[in-house]
């Protein structure tokens, strides 16, 4: 929280809030005070930092924080503008892209003059982007769970299923294996459907013959994973076997380059590049990856239009991909951390092009 009190000046802010509720969740008051919560407000000043929530949260406010005041309240927005009224704070920080408009609106007429100073999503990103020891471990844990619960998944035979069905199979065990839940709406595209980079399961029946994109991920105590595989029903065809191939070797060639320093813009162009020398160019249609912690999307990302070099301690994806329309996709995608010695792929799923049943 130091860090944060430490740059209000810089931010031209007197006081900022945080503020969580089930409609917009706020990662960065988890982040900074690792309250779990749904209805939740952080007031941050230059001396302190007070939570403020109401009496369904009491014990879980106290036994996940330390180091700040705590107040329960059956009003939280009467609350913070008191909090900001006694405080004489003038120019509040909000996150922009967590904050309603409603509660700007209520503010602003319960603290005559007060100055909003909208922050950008990445104000907290220079805290965020380089994970802890203990960071590494929450999400190598959920990785680990949820390649577990993929190998035992593709086990089953797939043939005359519904994608909604295998989804089904697969978060049960993100659940099994101690997982909190699924880290975002798993995607299970087969035969054409592959084609879709985000074809959520459907009620699509699965055929042989067909290409499965399966993309998955779970959370563990809040920190997230992301794994993609790609297998085939039954035999392979030459097409399909060429189209993993050039996934495979973009995906192999991004990996042998990843180091400390490397522009996020250098990865995705060695993946592109390869995969257009296969001749499959037009048919990568997104970035090569994203960061995971906290939010399955975060920074760095891995994009023609990303931003900054790879860190010690980043944590990212590595997932391209070929999108042919009425014919289906191959997307291999790897969960990546940049220790001191390299890049260690905490996602545990064999990248092959799998056969199943």
């Amino acid at each position: 929280m130091f860090q944060i009190q430490s740059k209000l000046d810089r931010f031209g802010v007197d006081a900022i809030l945080f503020n969580s509720s089930e409609v917009l969740v706020s990662t960065n008051l988890r982040y900074l005070t690792g309250f779990t919560g749904s209805d939740a407000s952080v007031i941050v000043t230059p001396t302190e930092s007070i939570l403020i929530t109401d009496g369904r949260y009491k014990t879980q406010a106290k036994e996940e924080t330390s180091g700040m005041r705590i107040r329960i309240v059956r009003n939280r927005v009467e609350a913070v503008a008191r909090t900001l009224r006694s405080r004489r704070s003038s120019r509040l920080g909000l996150e922009a892209s967590r904050v309603s408009h409603e509660l700007v609106a209520q503010l602003t007429k319960k603290i005559p003059g007060l100055k909003i100073v909208p922050l950008s999503r990445d104000f907290l990103e220079n805290l965020r982007i380089r994970k802890t020891p203990e960071e590494i471990e929450k999400i190598k844990k959920a990785a680990v769970i949820a390649s577990n619960a993929c190998r035992e998944t593709l086990r089953s035979r797939l043939e005359g299923k519904r994608e909604s069905d295998i989804a089904a199979d697969l978060e049960l065990l993100f659940r099994r294996g101690g997982a909190e839940g699924i880290a975002f709406p798993t995607i299970i595209a087969s035969g054409p459907r592959g084609a879709l980079p985000h074809g959520m399961a459907s009620d699509k029946v699965i055929k042989s013959g067909e290409l499965v994109v399966v993309d998955f991920g779970c959370r563990f105590e809040g920190y997230s994973s992301d794994e993609t595989v790609t297998c085939v029903v039954g035999r392979s065809s030459e097409e399909q076997k060429r189209i993993h191939k050039a996934v495979y070797d973009a995906h192999m060639k991004v990996l042998d380059a990843t180091k400390e320093g490397i522009g996020v813009r250098e990865l995705d162009k060695i993946a592109r590049q390869s995969i257009d020398q296969d001749g499959y160019g037009k048919y990568f249609l997104h970035g090569l990856g994203h960061g995971v912690g906290l939010e399955t999307h975060e920074a760095p990302y891995l994009s023609p239009r990303g931003r900054g070099v790879l860190q010690e301690g980043m944590v990212f994806t590595v997932e391209p991909g070929i999108y042919i329309e009425d014919y289906g996709g191959v997307r291999l995608e790897s969960l990546v951390y940049l220790s001191g010695s390299g890049p260690e792929v905490l996602s545990e799923m064999p990248k092959n092009l799998i056969s199943v049943n």
